[in-house]
């Protein structure tokens, strides 16, 4: 395969995926980010590194947003918001951090691969992008991709496009995200 075949299997399967998202639990996600007061976000490896890329766009758009293990990274309460991505909804320092933010009143929503898992149960709010994990090959939407690349590249877009959406709906312009970008650089 060349460079040209191979986007185009790797954004094909990445487009499927997507498709199979369901619009209510989008618009459910995008309420319960909307409505928290700090947003604080959780994930592991790959799926970390596209996780931290969501909180720096709503850090962006006006959001209080965090990354777990960082430095300054203050106390969840009781109507912040526990934003934890797991493929499995079985990782275990996912499901540990998502316990805790429960224990201080916080809400947790979920961006998983899994129909049923411990993260699951524990959140208030999931979206599914059904795709391989770890622990389960997806007969729903297979990939040719190795290992769970294609869920860590299908959540970096969702991410995208629900930055997108929550820009339009509180009207901030593109000057206005500008503004708010670091000038440290």
């Amino acid at each position: 395969m060349n460079f040209q075949e191979t986007k185009e299997e790797i954004c094909n399967e990445i487009i499927f995926a997507l498709s199979k998202v369901d619009e209510r639990e989008v618009e459910v996600f995008i309420d319960n980010l909307l409505d928290a007061k700090k947003l604080f976000f959780i994930g592991v490896g790959r799926v970390m590194l596209m996780t931290k890329a969501f909180a720096k766009r709503l850090k962006h758009l006006g959001f209080d947003s965090y990354v777990v293990g960082e430095t300054i990274v203050p106390a969840i309460q009781s109507g912040d918001l526990l934003v934890a991505a797991s493929g499995s909804g079985e990782t275990l320092t996912t499901v540990n951090v998502a316990r805790l933010a429960k224990e201080h009143q916080a809400r947790v929503a979920l961006i998983t691969s899994s129909l049923d898992s411990t993260l699951k149960k524990i959140s208030d709010a999931s979206v599914r992008i059904p795709c391989p994990t770890k622990l389960h090959l997806s007969d729903e939407v297979p990939s040719k991709q190795p290992m769970t690349s294609l869920f860590e590249q299908s959540i970096l877009i969702f991410y995208d496009c629900i930055s997108m959406i929550i820009q339009k709906k509180l009207n901030i312009s593109e000057e206005e995200l500008w503004e708010i970008h670091t000038n440290l650089e």
